[in-house]
């Protein structure tokens, strides 16, 4: 997350599969379906959204899939957001990734 954190949308694509895909958990849209349309997603993200900031609140990782809690600061138009994020890994790399994604209208919402 340190690359996602610096903006850096070259270093954070070069952990990506070659064939990887990304869409929302819940209405199983695609968000992107191979990795030069990841790398668009993330410039823009990263250029529209300077302040953007994920922090991992929690990770579990079985085999090759690693599921994070996490706070998003500065998300699409500065909102904020906690996220549930799904990674598939092949070959070590990010081969499918999905996300459950909650706006926080405050930070009391974040209690559990």
């Amino acid at each position: 997350m340190e690359a996602y954190n610096r903006r850096d949308a070259e270093e954070y694509v070069s952990y990506m599969h070659p064939k990887f895909t990304a869409y929302l958990y819940d209405t199983k849209q695609v968000l992107c379906s191979n990795i030069e349309e990841a790398r668009k997603i993330y410039t823009k993200r990263f250029s529209e959204n300077p302040n953007i900031y994920v922090t991992t609140l929690n990770r579990i990782i079985n085999d090759n899939v690693v599921v994070d809690a996490q706070f998003i600061e500065g998300f699409d138009g500065g909102q904020t957001i906690l996220a549930t994020s799904i990674f598939e890994l092949e070959d070590n790399l990010v081969k499918r990734a999905s996300f459950v994604r909650r706006i926080l209208n405050n930070l009391e919402e974040l209690m559990f």
